[in-house]
């Protein structure tokens, strides 16, 4: 590539960021010349450069705005992905609001970048076994994308194989099989959603106007391309078109904890959902409540009290998990009890009873217990207590330095997040998210030397792995997915295979 072809692509990426919110920094140039050399050669120009300061000699058309992310953008999903964040929607998040409404039968939800409709359709069907009384309902459920032909696909409802991997059994019973292979959706499964076309980065557009008013927001790895003046500038927006005391559903690692202003940060049974945080009214603008201090790492026995939370704090509901609380009365030590309860999703009382352990093997097992059950429910000072008292028994014990990175984050220590992640690389040099979560890191924290170097390792230890894989503690992403996703966002640092130890 010349100097001069190299200026043009430059250029030409700022456009693109601009307008569309991807980001082709400096090593992914010569895959954006590669996707824009078949739009160059249907426009007839002879060579890229001509075709690119075309684009760039006067504002884009709404078509060339349609052309570009067609070309550009990636629509890869499949249904129920990321299972734990449809968990805490449908049995947490979803029954509150019901309760809530009363009177007022009204659901306003919205899948922004939705690609060809799985998640917004997974919705649709999950809100159909919920809601028994569904037709009593008016229920608006909006799906938006920037790809046109990822919405044509989405309006059709048909879909490949491909698109129910790792989906339960049942949910097939929404769909008829078609003599092709492929499968329809269910007419009136179709019929709940709308499909819009919407650019994020776009206040302009007229769709933004549909999307207000939102119980729940969906938007999840979208932002992952976007710039941080474009990221704080979106998660604004999606503030905006929530109600008060609305859901916004991220994915874990695509925002910073900087970005999320007016947002309270909870991990719903490890599912990242934002809560909306009312006004403040002035009188606590004048007198803002002291925050506790951070109690102390529990003894190995008696009772633990954990300081009250900054903002309220969610429970789960209880009936939905009688039989796992059965379990944990039936049980015989603290770990097992705690155990219990944090699978029936009672985190509170887990952390109460892990910390009751007594000193012995299972004690720092029973530590991380609580740790993982106290940031579950936002409590990331008690948490980091926890896991902190777990690694002062096990220093060498990754799983607790990675957990300690979150937690850390989550408090706004970037930097002590980054060093909890290189310890835990230090004693494990295998752990893929570990990889991938320090790559984000360094990326949010404009480190990107040490970033390629950390996806490059992860991309490693991907291709390890089969594709189809459903990567653990990962929220259902599969390895072959969150490759493609590693080498859109960082592409190896010149000299360097993907997937090159470095």
């Amino acid at each position: 590539m010349s100097a001069h072809e190299r200026h043009a692509l430059k250029k030409f990426a700022d456009l693109v960021s601009k307008k569309l919110g991807l980001h082709f920094p400096p090593e992914r140039l010569a895959e954006l010349a590669r996707k824009m050399a078949p739009l160059a050669e249907g426009a007839g120009c002879q060579d890229l450069d001509s075709y690119l300061l075309r684009l760039m000699a006067q504002p884009l058309s709404k078509e060339q705005t349609k052309a570009l992310a067609l070309a550009l953008t990636i629509g890869e999903t499949y249904f129920l992905r990321d299972p734990r964040s449809y968990r805490a929607f449908e049995q947490q998040l979803l029954p509150k609001l019901l309760a809530a409404r009363g009177e007022e039968k009204t659901i306003r939800i919205w899948s922004a970048g939705c690609s060809s409709g799985e998640e917004p359709y997974s919705i649709a069907i999950i809100l159909t076994r919920a809601l028994a009384d569904l037709a009593d309902w008016k229920v608006t459920l909006l799906g938006t994308d920037i790809n046109p032909q990822a919405l044509k696909r989405a309006r059709s409802g048909i879909y490949s194989k491909w698109s129910f991997r790792n989906a339960p059994d049942w949910l097939m019973g929404y769909f008829t099989p078609l003599a092709d292979g492929n499968f329809r959706i269910a007419r009136h499964i179709r019929d709940m959603v709308r499909f819009e076309h919407l650019n994020l980065v776009d206040a302009g557009e007229e769709t933004w106007s549909l999307a207000q008013g939102m119980d729940f927001i969906f938007c999840r790895n979208v932002m992952l391309y976007f710039q941080d003046q474009q990221i704080r500038e979106t998660v604004a927006r999606l503030h905006a078109a929530l109600n008060d005391d609305g859901w916004l559903f991220l994915g874990p690692t695509e925002v910073d904890h900087q970005s999320l202003e007016g947002f309270t940060c909870l991990h719903c049974d490890g599912a990242l959902v934002l809560h909306k945080r009312k006004p403040l009214r002035p009188a606590e603008f004048a007198a803002p409540p002291a925050i506790p201090a951070p109690a102390q790492p529990a003894p190995a026995s008696g009772a633990f009290v954990p300081p009250s939370p900054l903002y309220p704090e969610e429970e789960p509901e209880r009936e939905t998990a009688t039989a796992e609380a059965g379990e944990a009365a039936e049980a015989k030590t603290p770990l097992h009890r705690a155990r219990a309860l944090y699978r029936a999703g009672r985190y509170r009382e887990a952390a109460q009873t892990a910390m009751l352990a007594p000193a012995g093997a299972e004690q720092g097992e029973a530590l991380a217990l609580a740790a993982r059950a106290f940031a579950d429910i936002g409590l990331f000072g008690p948490a980091r207590e926890c896991c902190e008292a777990a690694l002062a028994l096990d220093r060498l014990n990754a799983p607790n330095h990675y957990l300690l990175s979150i937690i850390l984050e989550q408090l706004g220590d970037a930097e002590g997040a980054a060093g909890a992640l290189r310890k835990a690389l230090y004693i494990d040099h295998d752990f893929l998210l570990a990889w991938f979560a320090l790559g984000n890191l360094c990326r949010q924290r404009g480190e990107q030397k040490e970033a390629e170097q950390s996806f490059a390792n992860a991309l490693r230890l991907l291709q390890q792995r089969d594709p189809h894989e459903v990567l653990p503690e990962a929220e259902g992403m599969t390895a072959g997915r969150l490759m493609q996703l590693i080498r859109d966002i960082a592409w190896p640092p010149a000299g360097a295979q993907p997937g090159q130890r470095v």
